[in-house]
Parts: structure tokens; sequence; C-alpha cells
């Protein structure tokens, strides 16, 4: 038995094998020092970046402190004005009455939704399309006449709200300008979607989505309406 176990394990491979784990440490290691010395930390890289933030990806330290996680503070840098009137925002979860629905996604934490590197759709977003369903399912079960035949997933595939800013669509929002002059005083370009008149829900487009998010399929931007 002896025997057999030496002609199968050779004491000289089990050597040679240790020379080549420790020769693939040093080059590891060779290579991480070398990429820290000429800043080529893009090298690091997980994954693609997304759209907003690949002007800077090379600039870890934007967003990275040291090997900590992002945190709301380091995206509030950038983003503390557009969620400065953000519709779901952490005063309203933080009421004990939504806590049932804090509990289903931590909303207050910006990666819940968002995060570099991993994410499926553009904005960064790498949860599923029809994560609003996780607290409004009851909308499209019957609560709202209007919304009858929504499909789960397209709440924002389809480009009707927006998670931070839906002001325009609330009902609150409806009542204080129920009054308002058809054209305003200064007329705004909105960027929305143009209205379907057929009165039918408007469709997900979750291949829209996608190719915002994802740099490498070909003829992204020509799917998203630019030049190539």
């Amino acid at each position: 038995m002896a025997n057999l176990v030496r002609r199968v394990f050779k004491p000289s491979q089990i050597f040679q094998s240790k020379f080549a784990i420790l020769g693939i440490i040093v080059l590891l290691v060779v290579w991480f020092s070398v990429a820290f010395v000429l800043d080529r930390r893009a090298i690091f890289l997980p994954g693609t970046t997304s759209p907003g933030h690949v002007l800077f990806e090379t600039s870890c330290s934007s967003c990275h402190e040291g090997f900590k996680p992002v945190s709301n503070e380091t995206c509030l840098r950038c983003h503390e004005a557009e969620m400065a009137e953000d519709a779901h925002g952490s005063k309203k979860f933080r009421d004990p009455r939504w806590a049932d629905l804090l509990a289903r996604i931590d909303v207050l934490t910006c990666t819940a939704c968002h995060m570099e590197h991993v994410h499926i759709f553009a904005r960064g977003v790498h949860l599923q399309p029809d994560l609003c369903m996780n607290c409004h399912e009851e909308i499209i079960t019957g609560e709202l006449a209007s919304h009858d035949g929504f499909a789960p997933d397209g709440c924002w595939t389809a480009g009707c709200h927006n998670f931070h800013d839906h002001r325009s669509i609330s009902t609150g929002f409806l009542r204080q300008n129920m009054n308002a002059p058809p054209i305003l005083p200064v007329p705004e370009v909105l960027q929305l979607p143009k209205p379907d008149r057929s009165g039918k829900p408007l469709k997900p487009d979750w291949e829209r989505e996608f190719l915002q998010a994802n740099s490498k399929i070909p003829n992204a931007n020509v799917a998203n309406g630019g030049t190539g």
C-alpha cells in the first residue's frame, strides 16, 4: 500500500507543485504592487461601471475609502441636491409606521438598490424591475382601477415612475396643482416618453434598461436612440 501511494504521489511532484504555487503568489504580489505604484487601479474593477460613473471609475478614492464599503455619505457627496426632495427619503422610512416595508428592502441604504460593478440595469440598479411590488403589489391587483392589467415589472422600465421623485404623478401633487393654468409662465421641456394614446398600459422595456447598463453589448447606443 505504501509503495502504491509513493508511485501515485511522487515526492518530486509535490515539491514541484509547491514551487509552482509559490511562483503564482509572487507574480500576483508583483502585479498588485505595480498596479498601485502606477496608479492602475482600474484592473481591480470586478465589473462594468454604470454610465453615470464611468468618467471617474479610475479614481477609486472618489467613492471608496480604503477597503470600506461605499456609504450613504459617500453617495451624497454628489447626489445630495437631487435627493433633497426624495419621495422615498430616509425621513419617511424612519417613521415606525413603515417599519414592515423597510424590512422588505432596506431603502435607507443606497447600495440596497444601487451597486457599482455588479449592476444589471441602468443607473447602477442591481435589483429586478419588479422591486416596486415588494410594497405596492396591491396597486396592480385591484386597488387602483387605472392600473388594471399593468405589468409588475413596468413601474420604471416603462418610463412612468422614478423611485426617488414621482411628485408629478402623486395624488398630493395633483390636488395641489388642480387649478394650475394649462401653460406655465416659463414652459419647460420635460424629459418624458411620448404618451400612449391607445389607453393601454406602457410596456416594460427591459432591453432598453439592460443595454444602457451593459456597455459591452454592441449597438447599445443605437438601441437607446443614440447615433451608434
